[in-house]
């Protein structure tokens, strides 16, 4: 896989993320002007309420596959300022854009190109070594425990005044 002519092996295939991010560190080996990133004015939150500002966004072309059997897009990538074993994260912008099946179970992608439908297949052992790695940086886990009072239960879905009565014909097949 490539951004903008650039090998990536480190991508993290997320059908969760709304955004395609790119890590600082790897932004930098690509050797690309900081100049080029425009500003992001918001601020990029996780699942779990988390805020991570962001250095700026890049449009850059991402290509999957090579010859006849390659696609490529244009996609607009959030620069963070972030430790990660990943290079990028590619979501569902992306996924869609090049109409990407994923099935984690085979580690593999299917996409269409001009020519036919291209089979992308994960590597099990980099795919290990980057989950591992993010086990050893150990992000935050976010826990609510609510100690406070108790609240009183919720109200029945169904008046006991309208609830309705089924006669037995009603049952008949």
């Amino acid at each position: 896989m490539l951004i903008a002519n650039y090998t990536i092996r480190q991508i993290l295939i997320d059908n969760g993320s709304l955004a395609d991010i790119l890590f600082r560190d790897f932004f930098t080996r690509m050797g690309i002007s900081p100049g080029k990133l425009r500003p992001s004015p918001y601020p990029l939150k996780g699942f779990s309420g988390e805020t991570v500002q962001l250095v700026g966004s890049i449009a850059m072309p991402f290509t999957i596959g090579q010859g006849a059997h390659m696609a490529t897009t244009m996609t607009n990538f959030l620069v963070v300022k972030t430790p990660l074993s990943y290079s990028t994260i590619l979501g569902r912008p992306t996924l869609n854009d090049l109409k990407v099946v994923t099935s984690t179970y085979h580690l593999k992608m299917k996409l269409p190109t001009e020519t036919s439908l291209n089979e992308v297949r994960g590597e099990q052992i980099l795919a290990r070594e980057c989950y591992v790695q993010e086990l050893k940086v150990g992000a935050p886990i976010v826990c609510t425990v609510d100690n406070g009072s108790k609240q009183s239960p919720p109200p029945p879905l169904v008046e006991d005044s309208q609830k309705i009565k089924a006669r037995n014909e009603d049952y008949l097949v």
